[in-house]
């Protein structure tokens, strides 16, 4: 009897087949990625991926792995002579069997790797790892004697000392662990996609198509400047854009990107936004023009996916591989979050060898790169200089890039000389500061705030509190329906709350003459949503934000200057009054302190009309010198270094969750001790799987701080209660009924 490869009775012989052809239709949809990492490394990728994936499934051919097989394929059988054999009950089917593999005690890519010990080491560790177990979680099945294959003992010593290479002095060696994990990566991460796909063809099952690059710049639209700024300068291996606020800088970027492929610099694009709400905005706003976008984050699934996955069991199946293919990088096109591609770089998870060894064949967006704060500015001047190493074109762009900001970019490696600018609006006045008020209370602003019966306005509340004090305001005082949006909203609700906004004040109600109402944002508004006002009211923040806000006075119509009135928001603690600069400043000893770039943003702030050209030379004042990092965030992006030399070929103990955005060591932002807490809860609390907990979690639940989650057990706002997933509790913060609701989100 021939070998099998499988519990269904597919022999060795036709899976490894399949494997191979699968391995060979890559390698004819990726040619560049073939072109790239014989430059790069000097060998033949095609050739290697042949081998992996010929020897790969060797080891099943051991005669313990082949009795217990066998031994399942009867069960199979009898399975489907019990039940009349119909093909469409071939899932059920293998659901039944398998135990007898199970209780085999042996691993067959194990017992391959030890068949194939004369192979390249990048082929034999792609071997080891196309079912994830080279990882220091599954030493046991490497050297326990209940386990281990003669032989196991000497492979994963080869491997454990080859991981142990670049540990010492990993920040000295980060650019040559970078070379080869990128060598290793390219036959693991490929080995594991020709697999997966021959499985899931070989059991009827919908694979992704692998689809190109296209885009074709509209024939009714002329270039704007920035779009042709980014055109013709795309030989630069780090393109630096500074642009204002409605200049174009989307449809650039695709412009940049179409000349990167074109050219056989890249071929795939990833656009990598600062928070999931503008990547969500960001991949609608593509979509259309674009062969084919794949949305990325943590709750793109839901937001993508989830509606389709309920319409059967083949659908579910197949929205789950269209959102792998995204999170892997393998769409043409690629929006997500920052973190996501700063993650990778921890290589905590196997799929983060693919996703990184993906990265590898892009073309890289970074938009609004000044939004963030230092800590996660480290973490992503670690991510350029693996581009960097990487040979992997960038762009960054923002409307408020400080000169200073070059210096900090060329230190990653990139030869950038300078900010290319678009300034062929720049004189244009975009809006004029019409005052400059103190607040302590939002009714000492009632005579500002009446302004808002007028015309269309748009308020901005540096915190989420503080919005829901102006919601409340207009609720007793006017007749007016305020739209409050901020982040302690369920995702189903925020989409919501986007539509409302985007219908009452987005670009087709001001063509239609429609535009109404009065919008309440906070930070989570500054970028994320298309809408426009005449009117802005602003809590004061610092000049590169106050900018992305600004940008959103008269958006749509050119003619016109906005008019913004900036508050201040102060704060009485033991009779002395203080300006209360939450977010922008630190707690020290329970008091605040105000960050210098607020600082000199109230001292230079002045009331007059201001241009793109005013704002920038307002930003390089604010900004002339960047501040150095600090000592928190440069300590957590050395260990970032660390841990991808760490884990460049073995996985570690601790492996991450697939949305995850820390390790145990590290963190893709300075966000401490956030927890979820339900706002409504279960009818039945036990969950079959992790994603369906991970489904329900995200519809209905809000991330909170400690500070708050403390504060809301304290006032019988919110309890503990238990889940259970596959029978094993977890315990979850809840609200009590009637905590959480639409018009204002959880707040406490």
């Amino acid at each position: 009897m021939q070998d099998l490869a499988k519990s269904s009775g597919l022999t060795l012989e036709e899976h490894t087949g399949n494997v191979i052809s699968e391995g060979q239709r890559i390698v004819e949809s990726y040619p560049f990625v073939m072109e790239k990492y014989q430059s790069i490394t000097n060998q033949n990728l095609a050739k290697r991926l042949e081998g992996a994936c010929k020897f790969h499934d060797v080891g099943k051919s051991h005669r313990r792995w082949q009795t217990a097989c066998q031994k399942d394929y009867q069960v199979f059988l009898d399975w489907q002579k019990e039940n009349g054999g119909y093909f469409n009950d071939f899932q059920k089917a293998i659901k039944n069997t398998g135990q007898h593999l199970m209780n085999a005690h042996i691993r067959h890519e194990i017992s391959s790797v030890v068949k194939c010990q004369n192979l390249p080491n990048p082929i034999l560790s792609a071997i080891a790892a196309h079912h994830g177990k080279l990882s220091k979680q599954h030493e046991s099945k490497w050297l326990d004697d209940k386990w281990k294959i003669e032989g196991s003992k000497k492979v994963w010593d080869k491997f454990a000392s080859l991981s142990n290479d670049y540990v010492l002095k990993a920040a000295f060696r980060f650019r040559e662990v970078l070379q080869r994990h990128y060598e290793f990566a390219g036959v693991r991460g490929l080995l594991q996609l020709a697999d997966v796909r021959a499985s899931i063809s070989e059991n009827g099952g919908f694979i992704p198509e692998f689809k190109w690059f296209e885009y074709n710049f509209p024939k009714d639209w002329a270039k704007r400047p920035v779009q042709q700024i980014a055109e013709e300068n795309w030989q630069d291996d780090l393109l630096l854009i500074r642009a204002p606020t409605g200049a174009g800088k989307t449809a650039a970027s695709l412009l940049w990107a179409n000349q990167q492929i074109q050219n056989n610099r890249a071929d795939r694009l990833i656009i990598a936004m600062p928070t999931r709400f503008t990547s969500n905005a960001l991949a609608i706003s593509v979509k259309d023009d674009l062969s084919e976008t794949g949305l990325y984050h943590s709750s793109a699934w839901f937001k993508e996916f989830h509606e389709k996955s309920k319409e059967s069991k083949e659908a579910k199946h197949e929205a789950k591989m269209l959102h792998e293919f995204a999170r892997k990088l393998l769409t043409p096109v690629t929006v997500c979050t920052i973190d996501h591609l700063l993650m990778c770089l921890t290589l905590s998870r196997e799929d983060h060898h693919s996703i990184a060894f993906n990265l590898a064949h892009s073309c890289v967006v970074i938009d609004e790169a000044d939004f963030y704060d230092d800590f996660t500015q480290a973490n992503i001047l670690v991510l350029l200089e693996a581009l960097n190493e990487w040979k992997v074109p960038v762009m960054i762009m923002s409307a408020s890039l400080p000169a200073s900001s070059l210096k900090m970019y060329q230190s990653t490696g990139y030869k950038a000389h300078e900010i290319k600018e678009d300034t062929s609006d720049n004189t244009r006045h975009r809006c004029e500061v019409k005052s400059i008020q103190k607040y302590e209370k939002v009714e000492e602003l009632s005579k500002l705030l009446i302004k808002c019966k007028e015309q269309p306005a748009i308020i901005y509340a540096n915190t989420v509190a503080k919005a829901i004090n102006f919601y409340d305001w207009f609720k007793k005082n006017t007749k007016i329906e305020p739209m409050l949006y901020h982040s302690r909203f369920t995702e189903p609700d925020k989409l919501k709350k986007e539509k409302v906004l985007i219908d009452n004040l987005g670009k087709k109600a001001w063509e239609n003459g429609t535009a109404n109402g009065v919008a309440i944002l906070t930070q989570i508004g500054e970028m994320s949503i298309n809408i426009s006002a005449d009117l802005m009211i602003s809590d004061v923040c610092p000049i590169d934000r106050l900018v992305q806000r600004a940008g959103r006075l008269c958006r749509f119509d050119k003619k016109k200057i906005g008019n913004l009135h900036v508050i201040i928001p102060y704060q009485t603690k033991k009779e002395e009054r203080n300006i209360y600069p939450a977010p922008y400043g630190t707690m020290e000893k329970r008091t605040w302190v105000i960050s210098p770039a607020l600082e000199k943003t109230i001292d230079l702030l002045k009331l007059q009309p201001y241009s793109a050209q005013d704002f920038v030379d307002f930003i390089n004042v604010v900004y002339e010198k960047l501040d150095d990092f600090s000592l928190r965030a440069k300590d957590n992006a050395k260990l970032l270094k660390l841990q991808f030399a760490r884990n460049w070929i073995v996985l570690p103990e601790a492996n991450s969750e697939v949305d995850d955005t820390e390790t145990v060591f590290w963190k893709s932002r300075d966000i401490r001790n956030n927890q979820t807490v339900l706002t409504s809860f279960p009818e039945n609390p036990y969950f079959n799987n992790y994603m369906d907990w991970q489904e329900f979690k995200m519809k209905n639940s809000v991330d909170l701080p400690v500070y708050l989650i403390q504060k809301g057990k304290n006032l019988y706002k919110i309890y503990q209660s238990e889940i259970y997933l596959k029978d094993d509790p977890i315990i979850v913060w809840r609200t009590h009924l009637g905590v959480y609701e639409f018009e204002k989100g959880l707040f406490f």
